[in-house]
């Protein structure tokens, strides 16, 4: 059986419990030997985002510091280039080599606009798919096809496999977003609750998100 690490890429803008739940969740249900969180400084699909890489990665550290099988990735923490992931998983796999199992995380609601990707479907060349839910989101035609031909749902596969899978889970995920977040600072109101209390002491004590 071969060890099974996730990779779960985003902004992090901030680290919230959403991103928390979902990890720990994953973790057990498919007994990961660990979960790699990628902050990207410069996503080439989104909007760059104001809050300093530096701040973010601090918020990170903050929010795993006492989870054993997290860690971060400091790949596409660059500020001057754009970064893909079929690119940063090949780096990954440069290092790592192919003997153990990778998956890279993505929710439902990035999966509209994937196939605008650089050389998306190339990314199971170097690690399986783990999707997870989100509500009410639209999946294009194409990439469901292309979802349904590589899908199994047999978590225990993903073990046995070191790329190139599908896997949906149906695991209930708490609805908060970075933007939410974002927003009720902004306006200021308190969104203590939805953030561990070390990160929104950090936010308040940097000022950000104001």
């Amino acid at each position: 059986m071969k060890k099974l690490y996730a990779i779960f890429g985003g902004n992090f803008d901030p680290i919230h419990y959403g991103h928390i739940h979902l990890s720990k969740q994953l973790l057990k249900e498919l007994s990961l030997k660990k979960i790699i969180f990628l902050p990207n400084e410069n996503p080439p699909h989104k909007k760059k985002t104001k809050t300093s890489i530096v701040d973010r990665l601090k918020m990170i550290k903050l929010a795993i510091n006492n989870h054993p099988f997290f860690q971060i990735s400091y790949l596409e923490t660059n500020t001057k280039k754009f970064f893909y992931t079929v690119d940063t998983l090949k780096k990954i796999r440069t290092k790592i080599g192919f003997l153990d199992s990778l998956c890279f995380i993505i929710g439902e609601d990035n999966l509209e606009n994937l196939h605008l990707w650089k050389n998306w479907k190339e990314i199971l060349l170097y690690s399986h798919l783990l999707i997870y839910p989100r509500t009410h989101i639209k999946t294009n035609l194409k990439i469901k096809h292309w979802i349904n031909s590589h899908r199994v749902t047999d978590c225990s596969l993903l073990h046995k496999k070191s790329f190139g899978l599908i896997f949906c889970s149906n695991m209930n995920t708490i609805n908060i977003s970075s933007s939410e977040i974002r927003d009720n600072y902004l306006k200021g109101k308190n969104p203590h609750k939805l953030l561990p209390p070390i990160v929104h002491q950090y936010i308040l004590s940097k000022k950000l998100y104001v």
